[in-house]
Formats: structure tokens, sequence, C-alpha cells
């Protein structure tokens, strides 16, 4: 069994700095504003001789009125974390003192029956800090540490004392459901497949992403920008694993570095899975943002599913209309899945991950030269290119030049002059040819040097 390790404090102590440090990767974003985390996020720790999930969570604000409802979906996270783990470290900044809010939390805590270390961080921005070290013998706990997450000052000693933790006592079975989210690689892991949710803030991804996981798993709100990380889990569905990533809503112009950071994240979720996600909130319809956020997509060249969530009103012919009118006026989205979803009703969910199959079985799709290069003389047969400056355009040949995108490498003379219409009208007839939905392909042009050829 995995243990859970939950990092747990008032917000802007340090804690996704210290979740970083300890996963080695920059997983959760690090910001200086108040009560930026918001939803669980999860790593792993390989520590010598054993390995834990470690959940990262949003600062307690227990006397915050500000956007209230949102304040009690944060702590609705935080403690579900909480129920879930199995060691807390509960951290403090030095710099600021212990407050009534740390006490009650303390105190929610020990009812729970949870081993809790102190970690006091932050000890490289003040000087003589060992004389604020007796301040926290208050809680009556002997494992108290001194770090510096930024520093990395302390992170050794406190791995040691995590993995002795581990060795010397004897934890009952948790019946959390994560227990086996992260797991030490192995021969019999079921293969999975990675999957990101992308759009413009406020479009349903976290409802969405909460239905696919059937558990609420992330803070979901009508305020626009209340995701600001991207959050991962996993679901099995008809014996298939998923990984799902839940991103921070993108626009084409952010307004501060908050939603910066978060849109780099986004970008980072597409460029590391395979099929991506793109959900259009109907009732904005289709416009430039989601045009501008479909593009990013195609140039990384990954599978895309189109999800038109918020349609529970609509009829099936009122949905075949709306994609036929989509297709017929953004000629880019013809070989993309469309599908009508209501994440809010849990309508049309199950199809997704049908539909993920169907785009995941095409990943390993093989292009062959001899295929290409038939299509390629079938194309030029129905529609031979035109004369250029009195000389034929002569396409010679096809073979393959990378699978993400879809990309073909066609050989030949006078190609500079290829029209971008007729460009067009070979891409489209590889697509059909090949059936390859979910992503456009890419065609590149080589031209021979021999001009009398």
């Amino acid at each position: 069994m995995i243990l859970n390790i939950v990092l747990l404090g008032r917000t802007n102590v340090g804690k996704s700095t210290l979740f970083n440090r300890l996963i080695k990767k920059n997983v959760s974003i690090v910001h200086h504003s108040i009560n930026f985390t918001r939803d669980r996020q999860y790593g792993i720790l390989k520590l010598k001789n054993s390995v834990f999930n470690i959940i990262d969570t949003a600062g307690i604000q227990l006397d915050s009125n500000k956007d209230s409802i949102l304040q009690k979906s944060i702590l609705n996270q935080t403690f579900i974390a909480i129920r879930e783990s199995n060691l807390i470290l509960f951290v403090f900044n030095i710099q600021t003192s212990i407050t009534e809010e740390d006490k009650i939390l303390f105190e929610v805590i020990r009812k729970q029956s949870k081993k809790i270390f102190i970690v006091i961080n932050k000890i490289d921005k003040i000087k003589n800090y060992h004389y604020k070290f007796s301040e926290y013998f208050c809680f009556g706990i002997k494992d108290i540490f001194l770090i510096s997450a930024l520093q990395s000052v302390g992170i050794k000693n406190l791995k040691n004392q995590i993995e002795i933790w581990n060795n010397c006592h004897l934890l009952l079975p948790s019946d959390s459901t994560y227990d086996t989210i992260i797991t030490q690689p192995s021969n019999n892991l079921i293969q999975h497949i990675m999957v990101a949710i992308i759009g413009k803030p406020n479009v349903g991804k976290s409802t969405l992403f909460n239905v696919l996981l059937n558990k609420y798993r992330v803070v979901t709100s009508n305020i626009p920008g209340t995701t600001r990380d991207s959050i991962t889990d996993t679901v099995m569905f008809k014996k298939k694993k998923y990984v799902i990533i839940d991103t921070a809503g993108v626009r084409k112009k952010y307004n501060n570095s908050i939603e910066s950071l978060s849109v780099l994240k986004t970008l980072h979720a597409i460029s590391s899975t395979y099929i991506t996600l793109l959900v259009i909130d109907y009732t904005d319809g289709f416009n430039k943002q989601d045009i501008w956020l479909l593009n990013i997509m195609i140039q990384s060249g990954k599978k895309i599913l189109i999800l038109i969530n918020k349609s529970e009103k609509l009829s099936l012919l009122e949905q075949k209309k709306i994609k036929d009118y989509l297709c017929w006026k953004y000629k880019m989205i013809n070989y993309f899945y469309i599908h009508f979803i209501s994440a809010l009703y849990k309508k049309g969910i199950k199809k997704i991950f049908f539909l993920i199959n169907k785009l995941n079985n095409n990943i390993n799709f093989i292009m062959k030269s001899s295929e290409l290069t038939k299509i390629m003389y079938q194309a030029i047969q129905e529609y031979p290119p035109k004369f250029m400056r009195g000389k034929q355009i002569k396409l010679q040949y096809a073979h393959p030049g990378g699978y993400n995108p879809p990309t073909i490498v066609i050989h030949g003379n006078q190609l500079v002059y290829i029209s971008k219409n007729y460009k067009r009208y070979l891409i489209n007839f590889f697509q059909a040819r090949l059936n390859l939905f979910g992503s456009t392909i890419k065609i590149i042009f080589k031209n021979k040097n021999n001009p009398y050829i």
C-alpha cells in the first residue's frame, strides 16, 4: 500500500515550493499571491527504500468571508486530503507568528489521529531563527523541522525522518481511494491513456474533470479563473486506465503573472499528452479564442476531441445542424470528432471514453511510402496541378516524415509554385483516404534541384 503525505498550512507558507522540492519536479505553480493554490496536487516522493503519494493543498483561511462559496469548496478539498493522509506535514512560515487559525486547524487534525510533523519554512528569510523555535512547542509535537524549501536547507533531514517514521510505525490500512494513484513502475502496470482538458475560462472543464473521475476532485465555481494550476488524477473505465489533466482556462490575452503561469502550465499539459479535449461553451459559441486554442493544439500535433458543453437543451437535430454549420464555416475541424455533452447533468460522458479510445488507436497508425505515393497519384488524376510559368508542376513520390502531427513529404519539381488551395486539396485528399480523424495532416514539399526534369 502506498501511504499518503499531505502538506497543510495557511496560505503562502511555501507548501508548493516544498512539494516541488520533495518530488524533484516543478509540478505545483509557485506564486507569492495569497491563496494561489486551490486544488489538491498529487506527486510522488521517492526515498531510499520507500515511495509515498504526496499531496499539496490549498492555503487555509478559516475566517475568510471573501468569495465564501469558493472558500468553502477550497476548504472541502483540503479536508478531503486530511482524511486521506497517513502523515501530515504542518507547514509554517517562520516570518509570521502562530495564529488562532493554526491552533484551530491543529485541533481538527489531532481529532483525526494523524501523525504530524511540524515544518517551519523560510528560515533563510530571518536571522537568529532559533529564537523563534520555542514558539512551536505549544502544539506538544516533538517532530519539528527547520527548513528552507527555496534553498533546500533541511530537506535531506526531513526526508530521512519520513523514512524512519515509515519503518518504525505500524500504520493501519487507509480506506483512501487514492492509495494506488501513484505507484512504482511495474511490469504488470496497466497501460494508461493520457488526456488533457483544454478550454477558455469558465467553460466547465473542472466540472467535466470531476464527472470523468466520478468524484469531487477539484474546486468548481462560476467564477472565471477558479482553476489556476494543472491537476492530474487517474480513473479506471472498462478495465482501462486514464490519466486526466485538468488545466486552467486559457485566454489569448492574459492580464497578470498568475494567469501567465497558468497558461504555461496548460501549454505544458498539451505537450505532455497525446490526446486533448477542447471544451467549448455552447452558450458562448465557437469564437476566436476557441480557434486560437485549436490552432495551438493542432500545431502541437496532438489528437483532438471537440466537446461542446452545456448543450443539455439541444435536440439531436439541433446538434446535427450546429455540427454541419461548424464544419462548413471552419474547414479545419472537418476531421475532428465533435461531441455534445453536459458535464453538469452528466450527459454524453461515457461516449467521451469511447472516442478517446478511437483516437488512441490511431496514434500507432503507420504510414507506408508505397501507399502514400499511390494516394498522391490518385489525387493528381482527379485534379492535376496547374502549369506555372509555362512549366508543369510534377509530383513524383511521397513518404512519411513524422507522426505528431502525421507528416507527409512529397518530392518533385517546380513545387515552390504549388498554390495554397492545391496544398489544401492534397491535405484533404490524404486525410479522407487515410481516415485520420482527430488530427490534421502536414505536408512538406521537397523540390528537386534539376530544373529541366
